[in-house]
């Protein structure tokens, strides 16, 4: 029996979030509400498995005083992790949410670079980890010095051993990832467009969209529309998903609170109406949170009365 879901974050950071009322550039301000926590997609979904009672397992690179911040924190959580050590320092990642003018503006760092002597290091630990998991989550931009085919190698190994892949990065990586065609996808419009050259402006054109993945191999694909919730297809279903109008506090991090609500209950053998109902949950839960994939008890439950599902037509484009 295998025993988790791998998430692999190659570039993980610390994600300090600031509040700052009537933000702008060029000007000093006291910050409000700073808050640290443990980051990058692929940690943000392990974090909400783990709020769903699924086992998961974090994997990446982590370095320097960053790496071990992170791995503090996630003893905290008591999330299992398993990640390769660099020579060089974790990232950090700053988000300024701005709660008057309702702007969010982030600072990303590149992140530190993987040496090939470290890479290899990875291979044969992700090679390993596989043997006890039941899907695999490989998400967040990649790290310096890795190639863009890195993450569809990671892709065919998975699928070699039989093992459901989740897939979601941007750019040139997304773009050769596909090409192993792993179980699901969940690109934004954005990186819809860019993949499938549409111009995304109707819902008639997203449902196209999420055909393009289908014809391609992809089993599920989910795009995302921001608050406006997410239309996913599997084939036989195309589902709009409608998530409440809620106060957010922090939109970082939803995404990957909505794959981990898709996996959790697709790991429990729910229909898809369900796995699409509870991946819209997580992703409105996370956004009520200042540190992205932290959903609080109880949030759950609230969230869940207010989500709606409907049902869409689609020809074969």
């Amino acid at each position: 029996m295998r025993k988790y879901i791998l998430t692999v974050t190659l570039n993980p950071a610390i994600d300090k979030t600031v509040k700052v009322p009537n933000f702008k550039t060029g000007k000093d301000f006291r910050e409000q509400n700073l808050s640290l926590s443990a980051g990058g997609k692929g940690i943000n979904t392990s974090q909400v498995l783990k709020h769903l009672g699924v086992p998961t397992l974090a994997t990446g690179f982590l370095g320097g005083g960053g790496g071990e911040y992170i791995k503090n924190q996630l003893n905290k959580e008591k999330i299992k992790y398993d990640f390769c050590a660099i020579g060089n320092n974790t990232r950090t990642s700053l988000t300024i949410l701005d709660p008057r003018l309702n702007t969010i503006t982030r600072l990303l760092e590149r992140g530190p670079k993987i040496t090939k002597k470290e890479l290899n290091a990875f291979r044969r630990k992700f090679s390993s980890l596989l043997n006890n998991c039941r899907y695999v989550i490989i998400s967040g931009r990649n790290a310096v010095g890795v190639t863009d085919s890195f993450y569809g190698e990671l892709i065919a190994e998975a699928k070699k051993k039989n093992i459901l892949t989740v897939f979601d990065t941007s750019g040139k990586p997304y773009e050769l990832g596909l090409i192993q065609r792993p179980f699901m996808v969940k690109p934004n419009l954005k990186e819809a467009e860019q993949i499938t050259g549409l111009k995304i402006l109707t819902i008639s054109e997203v449902k196209q969209a999420a055909f393009y993945f289908y014809k391609r191999g992809i089993q599920i694909s989910a795009i995302t529309l921001g608050s406006l919730g997410a239309i996913v297809f599997n084939g036989q279903e195309m589902l709009l998903a409608i998530p409440p109008k809620l106060k957010r506090k922090n939109p970082v991090g939803c995404g990957d609170s909505f794959i981990a609500g898709f996996i959790a209950w697709h790991w429990r053998k729910r229909s898809f109406r369900e796995c699409v109902k509870m991946a819209t949950i997580c992703g409105a839960a996370n956004a009520l949170s200042l540190n992205p994939g932290f959903i609080k008890p109880g949030t759950i439950q609230k969230v869940s009365r207010q989500v709606k599902i409907k049902t869409l037509k689609y020809n074969s484009y």
